[in-house]
């Protein structure tokens, strides 16, 4: 590893999904963005629905995927995300994202907050609003 860089690995159900050499992460967590550079102090927290975005040390263009939840680490200069779920600019299928968009929306608009499945309706949009964060700041809007 490079002086000046931290190593970012990001888990989820599937397995290992991105593993870079960074200069600098910023994570979604239940208190707010959080912010890593090399060096970091060890910490330990939970992660919310929201973008991650990264800057590799070969200067190539920022990473950014979304994650819903999870736990974060940092220690010995390596951030793991042990991610609930991540999805990638890749990873997306476009026509089941307005689909869903769709449904949900229609769906929350017609429960009361205290309905069993408000919360689940609730996270499930958080995640799209999410996404269309990470395609905005991709250009694929």
């Amino acid at each position: 590893m490079a002086d000046g860089s931290l190593q970012l690995k990001v888990f989820s159900g599937r397995g290992l999904e991105v593993e870079a050499e960074v200069k600098v992460v910023t994570a979604p967590s239940a208190v707010g963005e959080l912010g890593f550079l090399p060096n970091h102090c060890d910490y330990v927290g939970l992660l919310d629905v929201g973008v991650v975005e990264y800057q590799p040390v070969d200067g190539g263009s920022a990473g950014r995927f979304v994650v819903t939840g999870g736990l974060c680490t940092f220690a010995g200069n390596t951030l793991k995300l042990l991610a609930d779920s991540v999805d990638t600019l890749e990873s997306i299928d476009r026509a089941k994202y307005a689909t869903d968009r769709a449904e949900l929306e229609v769906k929350k608009g017609s429960m009361s907050d205290l309905d069993p499945e408000f919360l689940l309706v609730s996270q499930k949009l958080a995640r799209i609003q999410a996404i269309d964060i990470l395609l905005s700041r991709a250009g694929k809007n």
